[in-house]
């Protein structure tokens, strides 16, 4: 079975949320699922097989969530290339802003920039449309963990 390391990045709490709910799962599957919610780049390296899911809301006008800049930042300073390092992005955001989920953008093209590869598409989370993020996310897990 694989590891993964579900990295969150949330203010008020919903991504959190659905993180440990796609963790239940993983494990429910047979899978290795650790929740990050102050990730830093060693945590990654000390578990380079593992795959990435970065669950994160934005905040402000698309900004990065708190408790996952500093991973971010750090990864954007160093830049590790992560060729081998597979990942996924759950986006969660309201796009009644401008910058809808683009805290789950920023990411994804950064890990793309460091030569990570991504399973699946982006899965972007709207709270316009969606009353269940939880179920939604649950939904995309099931078909994004085949390819694990």
């Amino acid at each position: 079975m694989v590891s993964v390391l579900l990295v969150v990045g949330s203010v008020y709490g919903n991504s959190s949320s659905v993180a440990e709910e796609c963790a239940e799962l993983l494990r429910s599957a047979g899978h290795e699922a650790d929740i990050l919610s102050n990730a830093s780049l060693n945590d990654l390296k000390v578990r380079p097989d593992s795959v990435l899911l970065v669950c994160t809301s934005t905040t402000g006008q698309g900004e990065i969530p708190d408790n996952i800049y500093p991973l971010v930042n750090e990864l954007r300073e160093s830049f590790p290339l992560m060729p081998d390092r597979r990942y996924g992005v759950i986006a969660l955001g309201d796009s009644s802003y401008e910058t809808f989920a683009d805290a789950g953008r920023q990411v994804d093209e950064l890990l793309q920039e460091l030569q990570a590869k991504r399973i699946g598409e982006v899965l972007y989370i709207d709270a316009c449309e969606t009353a269940d993020p939880e179920g939604t996310a649950i939904e995309w897990m099931r078909e994004w963990m085949k390819a694990l």
